[in-house]
């Protein structure tokens, strides 16, 4: 089974000039809103288990090229708002991933009956953040407090079509989901010279009313190529534990991330 999960991602610090010190000291400065939008690619893979109504829980393990390959549509972006010690989070994500693949065999003895089977699947999932920060130690090393909601919205469809001598026929299925997960978390900045920045994010959350449990952590790093645009690379982890009314999703995901921050 092919299956695809992409939680949220973390946009990171805004700033209205070239360094990244300046750019921390106006983002805390109170002196007006500035914003921040980032198109972004996570390139996750993905292991765990997946089952929903009358599909069986199956086991996935796929890589973020076998995503590639049977993805249809993908559009993900994030963005800030932020005016002194408060900030504004936004994220959006909306992919669809098709996989068909057809099996036969050949029977033994004097009919040699062939046997076909073909199935198609599709996946569909969208997820809204949104977060408030607070950034509660400033400085040279900001960090930030975020707490916010995330809903996630999961769509399977199945169908499996086989025949047997002359007799055929068709199995459909399908399956649909939705959950809100509350989760709290922080993120660290740290400027290692004039134009670069790491960045750290951990959260957790669901606390069972959405899913069961939920964590994530990242781990990046952003350059400036100039007062309003920034390039963002790093790695990403996201769990989510979700198994109510017959749909269970048990997801590890991870994978590098590559965006670019646009300042205004």
């Amino acid at each position: 089974m092919k299956a695809l999960v992409l939680g949220t991602a973390i946009v990171a610090a805004l700033g209205a000039t070239p360094t990244v010190a300046q750019a921390q000291a106006a983002a805390s400065s109170g002196g007006g809103w500035t914003f921040e939008f980032t198109p972004y690619l996570w390139g996750a893979g993905m292991s765990g288990e997946v089952g929903a109504g009358s599909l069986p829980t199956m086991n996935v393990g796929m890589s973020f090229s076998d995503i590639l390959d049977n993805l249809d549509a993908g559009l993900m972006g994030a963005f800030e708002a932020r005016n002194g010690r408060w900030g504004l989070l936004f994220d959006a994500i909306y992919m669809k991933l098709a996989h068909s693949a057809t099996a036969s065999r050949t029977g033994s003895g004097p009919i040699g009956a062939t046997a076909t089977a073909s199935a198609e699947l599709e996946i569909t999932q969208t997820v809204y953040a949104a977060a408030v920060a607070y950034r509660a130690i400033e400085g040279r090393t900001p960090l930030d407090v975020i707490g916010g909601a995330r809903y996630a919205k999961l769509t399977v469809d199945a169908q499996i079509d086989g025949s047997f001598y002359a007799q055929t026929g068709t199995v459909a299925a399908s399956a649909e989901k939705s959950w809100v997960d509350p989760y709290i978390g922080v993120r660290v900045q740290h400027p290692i010279a004039e134009r670069w920045t790491l960045v750290g994010y951990a959260d957790v959350g669901g606390f069972g009313v959405g899913s069961e449990f939920t964590w994530q952590a990242l781990a990046g790093v952003n350059y400036e190529f100039s007062k309003s645009i920034a390039g963002k690379f790093g790695y990403r982890y996201l769990y989510v534990d979700y198994d109510k009314d017959g749909f269970r999703y048990d997801m590890a995901n991870s994978g590098l991330y590559l965006g670019a921050g646009i300042r205004f």
